[in-house]
């Protein structure tokens, strides 16, 4: 029989694409997720992952282990959920914008499937300001929302400093403005961005103006443009401009959830504490 511990860490460093967020996955040391690596290895006789330059990929038999093991993973979750007669069956709207979908929504599902796998999810993805309104009128049970002004009753379960990021091939021009894609006016991180480039002598210019990080992304890896980005969230193929660039410093951001008014159902309430243990904690590499 395939321990389903050693499984779950399997399956964390092929979602995460690390053991170390992996180790952060599941809540264990990094060399207890490498052991049950070596120690699913040795029962299967073939190697799961194999080096590549400093880190390590997927053997073929690691891929063929997928389907399986998240079969064996639900299975498992479905019978606890079935027969122990607390699992949750209901139904939870989550809103948040689609920025934190990007970096966040996998691994809160993950984590919030694992535990109550017969609830149906539903996201919505909008502008953190527009999501008050649904959460209010309980259309939305919860919603992950940046602070900023207009939100209220804002229970912040995270923070971190804004930077200006660019893909790895962008070449500032000192005597250009510099190129810009950003969210719209209503965006608390073009407004911090746009407050502080008031303040100094950096020239600019839109480029793109999207409330989808799905459409400002490409023109960032492109190398068309600078965005903006929480310092955790920024991905590995872009890189961070600091003050020789002569970009300004920019402010922390606020992370934080909105509740429907009234006493949240079981199913609102479970998918409230994924959510802050897993925003709360992960660390995301840049």
């Amino acid at each position: 029989m395939l321990d389903t511990d050693q499984l779950r860490s399997f399956l964390a460093i092929v979602d995460t694409g690390s053991f170390t967020r992996a180790a952060e996955r599941v809540n264990k040391t990094q060399s207890a997720v490498s052991m049950h690596i070596r120690r699913l290895e040795e029962q299967l006789g073939c190697a799961l992952f194999v080096k590549q330059g400093r880190g390590a990929r997927l053997s073929e038999e690691g891929e063929k282990l997928i389907d399986f093991a998240r079969r064996m993973m639900q299975i498992e979750a479905n019978a606890l959920a079935a027969l122990s007669r607390k699992g949750l069956s209901g139904r939870v709207r989550l809103g948040m914008p689609d920025d934190y979908s990007e970096f966040f929504l996998a691994d809160i599902l993950t984590r919030f499937c694992q535990r109550h796998p017969l609830v149906e999810t539903s996201v919505i993805c909008d502008a953190s300001i527009s999501l008050a309104a649904p959460v209010r009128a309980r259309a939305l049970d919860l919603a992950i929302v940046t602070d900023s002004e207009g939100l209220q009753g804002v229970e912040i379960i995270r923070e971190d400093p804004l930077v200006w990021v660019a893909s790895k091939r962008f070449q500032i021009d000192a005597d250009a403005p510099v190129p810009l894609a950003l969210s719209s006016t209503i965006c608390a991180w073009r407004k911090i961005g746009e407050d502080a480039l008031r303040g100094c002598n950096r020239a600019t210019r839109s480029v793109l103006a999207s409330n989808n990080y799905s459409a400002i992304a490409p023109v960032v890896r492109a190398g068309l443009a600078v965005t903006i980005l929480p310092l955790a969230n920024v991905p590995a193929d872009f890189r961070i401009l600091g003050a020789e660039t002569g970009m300004p410093r920019l402010a922390t951001t606020r992370m934080g959830l909105i509740h429907a008014p009234g006493h949240p159902s079981e199913e609102a309430a479970a998918l409230a504490d994924a959510i802050r243990e897993t925003v709360g904690t992960l660390k995301l590499a840049a």
